[in-house]
């Protein structure tokens, strides 16, 4: 089996009514099955409240598992509750990219929140992360799917989120599932 390995917070650790989960899990590796990619396993390093700063402790743990595939996504809990600038945002994403294959790597950028119901949140300041993301994504070589973007182009982006105006429903988890599987079919392909 193939291995792609999730890495970030507690959007990345698929989390649903409270509880961590596996379906965002279950959501690539279906969606890559149904491309005809079915050895691809999932290794979720996902962990709630975690901003950027703890992942570079955690890069370890991710090289250590020596996945086919990367999808790193921090920044929400840097953006919303300002554990870090923009800038040290970006600088915590590079030194984790530093360490990984850019051949291998996806960044998935902060996403969109409902501020009608997380009120400490602001777009803009999401957004504003989200740029910061692909930029330093493009300056290692490292693929980004801008999840900000995405959402904001669907005429209801409060439909792929949870009650809590920032986890993903059960609609957006198949969204960001179906974002990450494409691009590693796009990859594949391009192998």
């Amino acid at each position: 089996m193939k291995k792609i390995v999730l890495f970030g917070d507690s959007l990345m650790a698929g989390l649903r009514n409270g509880d961590t989960s596996d379906y965002l899990d279950n959501v690539v590796t279906d969606t890559l099955k149904s491309m005809g990619y079915p050895d691809y396993t999932v290794v979720n390093l996902g962990r709630r409240g975690e901003g950027s700063a703890d992942g570079v402790k955690r890069i370890k743990d991710v090289v250590s598992e020596h996945g086919d595939f990367v999808v790193i996504l921090f920044g929400d809990n840097d953006a919303v509750k300002q554990k870090a600038t923009k800038e040290e945002f970006g600088q915590n994403l590079a030194t984790m990219l530093d360490q990984l294959d850019p051949e291998k790597t996806i960044v998935l950028t902060p996403t969109y929140v409902n501020t009608a119901i997380k009120t400490i949140a602001d777009n803009a300041r999401q957004q504003a992360y989200a740029q910061e993301a692909k930029k330093v994504a493009k300056e290692k070589g490292v693929w980004s799917i801008d999840l900000y973007h995405h959402m904001t182009q669907y005429p209801a982006p409060n439909e792929f989120l949870q009650n809590d105006g920032l986890h993903p429903s059960d609609e957006g988890y198949q969204f960001i599932g179906s974002l990450i599987a494409r691009d590693i079919q796009n990859k594949l392909i391009g192998e």
